[in-house]
């Protein structure tokens, strides 16, 4: 209810503004590209139960993105509450928008973990109102549907006062007319066979009689497998059986194993007799070989529509997997199985059977099964983002440390709406793998899909959800540099994170045109580029520093990039931190690279390998780190806590490493946490840990994501959802690391050459023997001060000694000792230090400075001109009569 109007009795003003708006829908919303999205069902006014509601339903035979969609009241402003947390309404799909919570609203009407709702809504709707539903931003162009009501009005606005029972259309006449007099209100048992919800109100939420009829196609199944190579009547055998009543065309349908859609090809089918068809005809079988081999020891089976781009694989038609033997012969579990057998066709459990009976009925096959029900999965895709389940659950190698309690809540939330993330390219919705919060905004979190998708979320109420923001609503596609063409270009997009200059870096493993060879690469992208695509404006292809992961290979190839993470200079050289090489990391070695290293994680060997990424395309790889979980599926750089964390998913049983600098400077495992108690066992690939700036009460928001969708299986509350929210300790609690410091100087001590001391926090190298002598007392004493930039770049000090070719900086700019120098402050003309101008861009000139010292051919830009240098010159500006300067330009 909208507060401010009672419930009883509606102001004369509402009314008559209510009967001035009772207009039909303006010509644009019904327009023949406006998708059939209709308003089914309101109840403005519960009784008994805890919210208000109403209902949308999809009307149409396709799905609709709900991405940039939204509702509000009769104040008309699209935005006003966004419904992209719905994600894709399937054809004949119906969500709900509620005041009440989630939970709330399911357990009071009895509702199922498959009804899309939107809790928490704070738009409320009064006795006399408007509701009002939008598909983009103009309030005209926009409106997709309108309904205005007032119990109390007159004509085509007067309708049911809808207090304690809902208000639903009379016939198919009242949808999208914005005629509140074609309403009526529930009854239990009625068309819409509403029912009375737990506290005495009635509806039917989350249903409509006016969804449309299933297509012929949904009464198509997998009804047998065989992973048997003998002609019986194929090798690698599949049954589709059509319980319905009219033949079905399944011509241009694709199939694939358990591989990803994008790989599914077209099959050809033959009827019981062996004669080809493209029918399966009603109440019929009809059989094919698997368009890809079938493995005994576990494997699945797809089939899709053709209604993909370009008609590829799109939506699903049924789908089923198997473990080793049920499908047929398998000398790891020989269970004498010769097919995985739906009992009774069409509906039942998959069952292994001893007998074949492809292009008959399984009746007599369902005689002698071989071992129980549901060691697989089948029974159609209940959810269109069709679940997968994860490949077992392992444990830590004996080497790592010992995990201990997650340092945070053991509660652990759904984060996002149900199937929410389906793409032109990925329709099933799984595969959301990298997570990371945007450095500068805590309610931006960014996702990768490795099916070439970025998305760019943002939190509403307890839920991410698509930002419609420039463009990206419906996520972004990426590619990989030189082209946009999907059929080609399609990065296995795996891990992502923030670099120092905004943009997103992404891990990529292989292409998906070409998934049997490796491509580890990291890729850099603009978040501000306009439209729906990304190109990549940067490649670093790392696949020849990995040669395990071989050609050709297509389970080889999938084991290589996942996560990725920035950790920036500062934070390394602070700690001391060592390269492979053994020598103290220096930044400045790499002077292309920007400010930061790209350490990518590494499925195959569970290490983390540290990458200078330059400018010009090329790369240096500073380190190679071990997480000691044997895999790792995600890494995140947490600034606040200056550690570095790895996730391990099913495979090491969700668990996440904290690592740190040691104090020989190399990075290694500090603690292991478990996974919070709530978080399932899944293929859980992201992991995001928010900015400390969100610190409440100690805590802070922790995302994970889920590859497979799955939750804890079937119908339980997390199945369809990949995103995951939880609690971590701000503080972890973690001592100290790095390169411990030098001693304190002590006065009575003696002290030799090479020595260091900290004195009133700075560090001094001693020269020469020295005692009692107080460090810094005098610029040409015993002691040395040293300074260092978080580059690695020393900083000048007047009683550090430095010889021909020593690199400084010194209020902000960068000199070069032009011979052995002490106390001679950087920046004065002749003197021992000539300054190293920057470059303003690469292949440009830098600008003429006085302190730079200038030898015959080197050319500088002053006053708009380019000038070159004949002799060694100092001081003397460009452009100076009879000086060492030409003007060339």
């Amino acid at each position: 209810m909208k507060p401010g109007i009672s419930r009883a009795v509606a102001p004369l003003a509402v009314l008559t503004t209510m009967s001035a708006l009772a207009t039909a829908l303006p010509a644009a919303a019904h327009a023949d590209a406006v998708p059939d999205v209709r308003i089914t069902e309101w109840m403005y006014n519960p009784v008994h139960s805890s919210g208000e509601y109403l209902e949308i339903t999809n009307l149409g035979a396709s799905p609709v993105n709900l991405a940039g969609w939204s509702f509000d009241d009769d104040s008309t402003a699209p935005t006003t509450v966004p419904l992209d947390g719905l994600g894709t309404l399937a054809a004949g799909e119906s969500a709900i928008i509620t005041e009440s919570s989630d939970a709330t609203f399911r357990s009071e009407w009895a509702l199922g973990a498959t009804v899309k709702i939107l809790a928490g809504n704070a738009t409320n709707l009064g006795r006399a109102d408007e509701i009002n539903l939008f598909d983009g931003p103009d309030g005209v162009a926009n409106l997709v549907d309108r309904l205005t009501y007032n119990d109390q009005g007159s004509g085509t606005v007067k309708g049911p006062r809808t207090q304690g029972v809902a208000g639903v259309p009379v016939s198919a006449a009242a949808l999208g007319a914005n005629d509140a007099s074609q309403w009526q209100l529930s009854t239990v048992g009625d068309g819409e066979a509403s029912w009375a919800s737990t506290t005495g109100d009635v509806g039917s939420p989350g249903t409509s009689r006016f969804a449309p009829a299933a297509p012929d196609w949904t009464h198509i199944r997998i009804n047998e497998v065989s992973s048997d190579n003998g002609a019986t009547p194929v090798g690698d055998a599949v049954e589709l059986y059509n319980s319905g009543s009219a033949d079905v065309s399944i011509a241009g349908w694709l199939q694939i194993d358990s591989g990803a859609a994008t790989a599914a090809t077209a099959f050809s089918a033959k009827l019981p007799d062996g004669t080809a068809t493209t029918i399966v005809p009603s109440h019929g079988f009809v059989y094919l070989g698997s368009t890809k081999g079938l493995g005994s020891g576990g494997d699945g089976v797809k089939v899709y529509l053709p209604d993909g781009p370009h008609g590829t694989a799109g939506t699903l038609v049924d789908s089923v997997t198997y473990t080793a033997g049920q499908a047929g012969t398998d000398e790891t579990n020989a269970i004498g199985a010769g097919a995985y057998a739906r009992c009774p066709d069409g509906s039942g459990d998959l069952v292994p059977v001893t007998t074949k009976s492809f292009g008959a009925s399984n009746a007599t096959a369902c005689l002698t099964p071989v071992g129980a029900p549901g060691g697989g999965t089948g029974g159609g895709p209940t959810l269109a983002c069709q679940p997968e389940g994860p490949s077992g659950t392992g444990t830590l190698p004996a080497t790592a440390l010992t995990p201990t309690a997650w340092k945070g809540s053991p509660a652990v939330t759904v984060a996002d709406a149900q199937c929410a993330w389906g793409t032109t390219t990925g329709p099933e919705g799984r595969d959301i793998s990298g997570l990371v919060f945007d450095p500068t905004n805590a309610n931006v979190l960014y996702s990768v899909k490795n099916k070439s998708w970025v998305f760019r979320l943002v939190k509403q109420g307890n839920v991410w959800v698509s930002d419609t923001a420039d463009g990206w609503g419906a996520g972004k596609e990426i590619f990989f540099p030189g082209s946009t063409d999907p059929v080609t270009n399609q990065p296995d997009s795996e891990g992502l994170t923030v670099g120092a200059d905004g943009a997103l870096y992404v891990t990529t493993e292989r292409n998906n045109a070409s998934n049997t060879n490796p491509l580890n690469s990291i890729l850099r992208f603009d978040p501000t580029q306009s439209g729906a695509q990304l190109v990549a404006t940067d490649q670093w292809d790392l696949t020849a520093e990995f040669p395990e992961l071989r050609a050709g290979n297509k389970t080889e190839a999938n084991l290589g990039f996942e996560g990725v993470t920035y950790v920036p200079d500062s934070y390394l050289v602070a700690n001391g931190f060592v390269e492979s090489t053994g020598l103290t990391y220096k930044p400045s070695s790499y002077p292309l690279h920007g400010t930061g290293l790209y350490f990518a994680a590494l499925e195959n060997d569970g290490k983390l390998y540290a990458y200078a990424l330059n400018g010009d395309h090329s790369f240096h790889r500073v380190a190679v780190v071990d997480t000691g979980m044997g895999h790792v599926m995600d890494v995140q750089y947490d600034a606040y806590a200056q550690r570095i964390w790895a996730l391990c998913d099913n495979t090491c049983g969700v668990t996440s490493t904290v690592l740190k600098v040691s104090s020989t400077g190399t990075i290694i495992p500090e603690v292991v946490f478990a996974k919070p108690a709530d978080l399932p066992v899944d293929n859980v690939e992201g992991f995001a840990i928010a900015p400390s700036s969100t610190c409440v009460d100690g805590t802070k928001e922790v995302v994970w994501s889920d590859d497979g969708v799955f939750g804890a299986g079937p119908g339980t509350p997390g199945e369809g959802h990949a995103l995951y929210s939880g609690r971590v300790s701000c503080d972890l609690g973690l001592g100290a690391q790095g390169v411990p410091g030098p001693p304190v100087w002590e006065s009575g001590k003696v002290y030799n050459t090479g020595d260091k001391v900290t004195y009133a926090g700075t560090v001094f190298l001693a020269q020469w023997w020295t005692s009692g002598e107080v460090p810094g007392s005098t610029a040409y004493g015993s002691w040395q001060e040293l300074a260092t930039a978080a580059d690695g770049t020393a900083i000048w000090t007047p009683s550090r000694v430095f010889t021909t070719g020593d690199v400084v900086t010194c209020n902000g700019t960068t000199y070069r000792a032009r011979w052995w120098t002490r106390n001679q402050v950087p920046g004065v003309v002749g003197g021992a230090w000539t300054e190293i101008p920057a470059v303003v861009s690469p292949g440009s000139s830098p600008a003429w400075s006085a302190a730079t010292v200038y030898v015959g051919g080197e050319t500088v830009t002053y006053l708009g001109h380019t000038y070159q240098a004949q002799w060694w010159t100092a001081g003397t500006a460009p452009g100076t009569p009879w000086s060492a300067w030409t003007l060339i330009a």
